[in-house]
C-alpha cells in the first residue's frame, strides 16, 4: 500500500515537474519582442512573437538580429504561411501540459488540400525548418495509408509529384514518399486492366525525371520476373523524417575543435 502510494507520488511529482518545465519554454518563446511579417502581393499582415519564430530558424533568426521589427515574403501565399503559423504555435501551446507532436488536420480539398500541405513543405525548405516538413510528412503518411494489399489505393496527383520535384533538392524525402505511392497505387488490385489516369500521362510524357525516379524505384525493388510479388509496405513515417541541422553555435564549436585537433 505503502509502495503503491509512494510510485503515484513520484509520478505526479514527474508529471508536475515536466509541466512546469513546458510553461517555462512556453514563457521564454512568448515574451519579449513582437515582429510582423507581411505575406504575399495583398500583404496580408501576422504578427509574431520573435523568440518563438526565431527559435526555428536560421532565416528568420539571421534576418531580424539586425534589429529589424518586419519582414516582407511578398512572393510566398498567405493561405500557406497561415498553417505554417498554425503548426508554429501549434507546437508551442501544450494544453495536456506535455510536450505532443502537433498533428494538422487531413486534408479535405476543401479549406486544405494536399497541394496547401505540399506548400508548406516547401515553405519550411525556404525557412529551413524541418519540423514544419516532418509535420506534413506526418498528415500525409496518414492520410495515404500505409498501402499493403489494397484493392484500393489512394495515388497523389502526378501534378502534386511535379510541383514537390520543382521546389525540393533531390535528397527530399518527400519525393522518395509520393513516388513509393504513386507504384503502389499503380500495382493496386483495384486499377488491374484500367488505363493509367490522365494526369499520369500529362506529366509522364513531359517530365524524364519523374519517370526515372520511379523507374530507379521499382530497380530498387528487385523483383523477379514470374516470381510472385511480396507484401508492399509504405515504410515507416520515421524513414521519411528529416533530422534538424545542428544549431549555428553547435557547428561553430565543433569546427573549433576540428581545428584545434593534431591529427
Amino acid at each position: 500500500m505503502t509502495d503503491h502510494g509512494q510510485s503515484t507520488q513520484s509520478g505526479r511529482n514527474m508529471g508536475a515537474q515536466s509541466a512546469s518545465q513546458d510553461l517555462q519554454s512556453l514563457d521564454s518563446w512568448l515574451t519579449d519582442r513582437i515582429v510582423t511579417i507581411t505575406v504575399g502581393p495583398e500583404e496580408k499582415r501576422w504578427v509574431v512573437h520573435e523568440k518563438l519564430l526565431v527559435s526555428q530558424s536560421d532565416f528568420f533568426r539571421n534576418y531580424f538580429s539586425e534589429g529589424h521589427d518586419e519582414m516582407k515574403l511578398p512572393d510566398d501565399e498567405p493561405r500557406l504561411f497561415a498553417l505554417f503559423i498554425r503548426w508554429l504555435y501549434g507546437t508551442a501551446f501544450l494544453p495536456s501540459g506535455g510536450t505532443r507532436n502537433f498533428r494538422f488536420l487531413p486534408p479535405d480539398g476543401v479549406s486544405v488540400s494536399v497541394r496547401d500541405y505540399l506548400g508548406v513543405y516547401v515553405l519550411g525548405g525556404k525557412f529551413g525548418i524541418v519540423g514544419v516538413r516532418n509535420a506534413v510528412l506526418d498528415v500525409l503518411y496518414a492520410y495515404y495509408g500505409e498501402g499493403s494489399g489494397a484493392d484500393e489505393h489512394r495515388s497523389p496527383d502526378m501534378h502534386d509529384i511535379t510541383y514537390i520535384f520543382e521546389h525540393t533538392t533531390h535528397d527530399a524525402p518527400m519525393r522518395r514518399f509520393l513516388i513509393a505511392h504513386a507504384l503502389f497505387y499503380l500495382f493496386s488490385r483495384g486499377r488491374r486492366g484500367a488505363p493509367l489516369p490522365l494526369d499520369w500521362e500529362q506529366v509522364l510524357s513531359r517530365s524524364a525525371e519523374v519517370g526515372y525516379e520511379m523507374i530507379k524505384m521499382l530497380g530498387e525493388w528487385n523483383w523477379v520476373m514470374g516470381a510472385n510479388a511480396p507484401r508492399m509496405t509504405i515504410k515507416a513515417r520515421t524513414e521519411f523524417h528529416e533530422r534538424a541541422p545542428l544549431p549555428e553555435v553547435v557547428k561553430q564549436e565543433a569546427d573549433d575543435e576540428e581545428e584545434a585537433s593534431p591529427i
